[in-house]
């Protein structure tokens, strides 16, 4: 027992020095962390490409070339609109400020009987340049320029590992399968096959969420940016777009597609109601069909979590990780309830629940079966058969009818 426990607590301070060790090295860990991710999503594909007899960096050099193909053609495509929304912003910004000193702040005022304000450009400007005088002054230029080569710093380091995550991920995919046998491998061999079936279970969910919130985020961004444009939103397209792409993260699509889209209502109707009631009900109808159509065909309940648990889930990966910790929530959620449904599989079937076994024993045969019910340990003796006892009567006259002839 005392060999046990001490076993028990080496253990847990081994793993628990290994998790200290990965939270010290977490710059370094990160890029392997992200290209293990990148090669879990990417190997099925390669598979595909590998079966079909191609050789296995040949089918990882393909796909990486058609999804680097594809950014390219994603960017070509949207920066020259990006850029043409912002000069659109840019010629707006006189109109806006108008309004706002003609129509918005008046109105402000007289409901709210707040004193009479307005937007002076020119006291704006005075404010900035004083700001920055006083805080950005002769004696803070080396400060100044210690935090740009600081930042230019940061900014190489940031291009170093978008670099260098595809490379490892490269390798990655290229030993993936003498990789899972290393560690197939290192499971303890009576746990082999439980330990197989859970993370079975991990791989089936997470390929289906991922599988499903991908088309979702695709499908939702084309009815986003098709409803917009339709209603005559210039830059419909491009919030379309963003608040598809968003939507990666639950309910985030949704708030920053919509304050888009009524902040450029603004900008290009001026106060419309007709026009903010049309956004209204073309971000209603993306609701409805998400949750009514793309999430119970395309996902289904392949987490397994109420709503209320999906924003805890997104809160906590914010508050541990940021914007990373939002985007892996659901999926690392989603595993999460798949181990927990094994641990409480296995807390029913403990004593402690009261999940008690029977031993039977079999008085003809001699033979033990165990039954487990919610009864008490006990032991029966199973009584022979009605025909086993004739038989064994049978057997006994017969016996003794011999021995009175002899």
């Amino acid at each position: 027992m005392i060999d046990r426990t001490l076993r028990r607590v080496f253990i847990l301070a081994a793993i628990a020095l290994l998790l200290w060790m990965l939270y010290l090295l977490k710059p370094v860990v990160i890029p392997f962390v992200a290209a293990f991710l990148i090669a879990y999503l990417l190997s099925p594909l390669v598979d595909k490409f590998h079966d079909a007899g191609l050789p296995r960096w040949l089918s990882i050099s393909i796909v990486f070339i058609g999804i680097g193909i594809l950014v390219t053609l994603a960017i070509w495509y949207l920066i020259p609109l990006i850029w043409q929304q912002l000069m659109y912003a840019r010629d707006n910004i006189p109109a806006i400020i108008g309004w706002i000193n003609s129509s918005f702040l008046p109105w402000l005022s007289n409901t709210f009987n707040m004193v009479e304000m307005e937007v002076d450009t020119n006291q704006i400007s005075t404010v900035v340049m004083d700001y920055i005088q006083t805080h950005y002054s002769a004696d803070s230029i080396q400060a100044f320029v210690l935090r740009l080569a600081q930042s230019g710093i940061n900014f190489l380091q940031i291009g170093g590992m978008i670099v260098l995550i595809p490379i490892i991920a490269f390798y990655f995919l290229l030993d993936w399968d003498r990789m899972l046998e290393s560690l197939r491998r290192l499971i303890p061999r009576p746990y082999e096959k439980s330990t197989l079936k859970i993370v079975s279970e991990c791989h089936n969910v997470l390929g289906a969420f991922v599988k499903g919130q991908f088309l979702v985020m695709v499908l939702l961004g084309i009815v986003y940016a098709v409803g917009l444009q339709l209603i005559g939103l210039e830059v419909g397209l491009i919030i379309g777009m963003v608040a598809g792409l968003a939507s990666i993260i639950p309910y985030l699509g949704f708030a920053v597609g919509i304050i888009a889209a009524v902040v450029a209502t603004f900008l290009q109707f001026g106060i419309d109601w007709w026009q903010l009631v049309l956004v209204g009900v073309v971000f209603m109808v993306g609701q409805a069909v998400e949750g009514y159509v793309l999430q119970p065909f395309l996902l289904g309940d392949k987490i397994g979590l109420s709503p209320v648990a999906v924003v805890f889930a997104v809160l906590a990966g914010a508050q541990l990780a940021g914007f990373l910790g939002m985007l892996i929530a659901l999926p690392v959620a989603a595993v999460i309830v798949v181990l927990l449904r094994h641990i409480r599989e296995y807390y029913e079937h403990t004593e402690f629940y009261g999940y008690k076994t029977r031993v039977i024993r079999d008085a003809s045969t001699g033979s033990i079966s165990v039954e487990t019910a919610d009864v008490d340990v006990d032991i029966e003796m199973k009584k022979p058969e009605a025909k086993s006892l004739q038989a064994d009567e049978k057997s006994s006259k017969m016996d003794a009818s011999f021995n009175k002839d002899s």
